[in-house]
C-alpha cells in the first residue's frame, strides 16, 4: 500500500511547508539558538522567553492547522491521523519550533475530558498548552498528591510557552494555570535546544487543580494518536538530514570526483534511504489503523504503532551517525544547519523510549494477542 494523500490533506501539507518556509529557516533557527542555547536557562519563562517562533506559530493558527486536527468538540475540523502525519512531517523537515504536538493531544485530551472551553481556546492558539510525555499515555502513573506531596515533572515539552498544562494521572487529566501560586516552572535547554522546563507542583495547588475522567478507550487512542505524531515528526527530520546529505555527497569533490560516486559514500546513503522509507511506511500504516479503528484501538492498531516507533527510533540512530559522517566535521560545525537534524534525530530516537522499549512493547501486544494480521 502506498497510503498517497488525498487532495485536501495534500493541501493542508503543503501549506504548512509554504509557512514554514516563508516564516522559519535556518537563520530564524540560528537566531533562537543563540537567545535560548546552552547558558541561558536563567532567562526566564513565558512566550518571550521561550524557544518558540512566534511567526511561524501565529502563521498556523491563523491558517487554522490546529484547529484542522482538533476534534470537532474543540470547535476543530477532526481531520484523522493520517492528515497529521503529513503535517507532522512538514513540521519535522523544517525543524520548526512550534507547539502543535501538545496543542493537538492537550485539545483532545480535554475535548474527550469534557472540558470544553479549553479545549476550544487550545485547538485556536488562544491558549498554549503543555503536556508531558508519557509512554502509556492518559492513565499512567500514580496519583503522589493523595500522599499530600509535591510533584515534579521533568522535561515538559513548551511548560515554558505554557498557560496550561495537562498532566496526565490514573483515569484522566488534570489541568493547572500556570501562572497560579504553587506551580513553578524553570526553563530547560535540552540536547537538542528545543522547548522544555521543570514543572514543580506544590500539594495545595495540585488538590486545586481541576481534574476530568477519560475513558479508558480513548485515553488509549490519544495515547497512540501521539505516538504516530512524534513518529512522522521523525520522519520529517530523517528524510531532510538525508536529502541534505545526498545533496553534499553530489557537490563536494575528493580526488577529482564527487565523493558520492564512491561506493562506500553511496551505500551508506542507499542504506539510509531504505530506512527512512521503513519510517514512512510503517508510519503511514499506523496512522491508517487508527484512521480504520473507530476509536477502539485493538491489536493492529497497537502493533503498527510500535512498529512505527520501532523504526523512528531505529532509523534515527542509523540516518543521522550517516549524515555527520557524510558531512565530516561540517556535520558537527554549530555555524552549520545539519548539527540541529542530528541532535532532533536523536532526541527523538529517545523520546517516550527508545527501540528496545518499542520492540519489548510489540512483543507483549503479539504473546498477548498474537499476530493481528495472520
Amino acid at each position: 500500500m502506498e497510503f498517497r494523500p488525498t487532495g485536501d490533506v495534500r493541501e493542508l501539507a503543503d501549506l504548512v511547508r509554504q509557512l514554514c518556509s516563508a516564516r522559519g529557516g535556518e537563520n530564524t533557527l540560528a537566531e533562537l539558538d543563540v537567545r535560548f542555547g546552552p547558558g541561558t536557562e536563567s532567562a526566564g519563562t513565558h512566550r518571550a522567553n521561550s524557544r518558540l517562533n512566534e511567526q511561524l506559530w501565529s502563521g498556523l493558527v491563523d491558517a487554522g492547522v490546529p484547529l484542522a486536527l482538533s476534534p470537532v468538540a474543540a470547535g476543530g475540523d477532526g481531520l484523522g491521523v493520517t492528515a497529521a502525519a503529513y503535517v507532522f512531517y512538514e513540521l519535522g523537515r523544517a525543524l520548526a519550533p512550534v507547539p502543535l504536538d501538545s496543542a493537538v493531544a492537550a485539545a483532545r485530551a480535554l475535548a474527550a475530558a469534557g472540558d470544553a472551553e479549553n479545549a476550544r481556546a487550545v485547538a485556536g492558539g488562544e491558549l498554549i498548552a503543555a503536556v508531558p510525555d508519557s509512554p502509556t499515555g492518559f492513565e499512567a502513573g500514580t496519583d503522589e498528591r493523595a500522599m499530600g506531596s509535591d510533584v515534579i515533572l521533568h522535561s515538559v515539552p513548551w511548560a515554558p510557552a505554557a498557560d496550561l498544562l495537562c498532566e496526565p494521572v490514573a483515569g484522566g487529566v488534570r489541568v493547572y494555570r500556570l501562572s497560579v501560586d504553587g506551580v513553578n516552572v524553570e526553563r530547560l535547554v535540552p540536547v537538542d535546544f528545543s522547548c522544555a522546563g521543570r514543572v514543580t507542583i506544590s500539594a495545595e495547588a495540585a488538590s486545586a487543580a481541576d481534574r476530568f475522567t477519560v475513558s479508558a478507550e480513548a485515553a488509549e487512542f490519544e495515547a497512540l494518536r501521539r505516538r504516530v505524531h512524534l513518529a512522522a515528526h521523525q520522519w520529517g527530520v530523517l528524510d531532510a538530514a538525508l536529502e541534505r546529505t545526498a545533496r553534499y555527497a553530489s557537490e563536494r569533490n575528493q580526488f577529482g570526483r564527487p565523493i558520492g560516486t564512491f561506493q562506500g559514500v553511496s551505500g551508506r546513503l542507499a542504506d539510509g534511504l531504505i530506512d527512512v522509507d521503513a519510517v514512512r511506511l510503517s508510519t503511514l500504516r499506523a496512522a491508517d489503523e487508527l484512521d480504520n479503528c473507530r476509536g477502539v484501538p485493538g491489536p493492529a492498531a497497537h502493533t503498527a504503532v510500535a512498529t512505527a516507533h520501532f523504526w523512528a527510533s531505529e532509523a534515527a540512530h542509523r540516518v543521522a551517525h550517516t549524515a555527520v559522517h557524510i558531512h565530516g566535521g561540517t556535520g558537527l560545525d554549530r555555524s552549520e544547519p545539519l548539527h540541529r537534524y542530528f541532535l532532533a534525530a536523536k532526541t527523538g530516537e529517545f523520546r517516550l523510549g527508545g527501540a528496545t522499549a518499542q520492540l519489548a512493547d510489540l512483543g507483549r501486544t503479539l504473546v498477548k494477542h498474537g499476530d493481528p494480521w495472520a
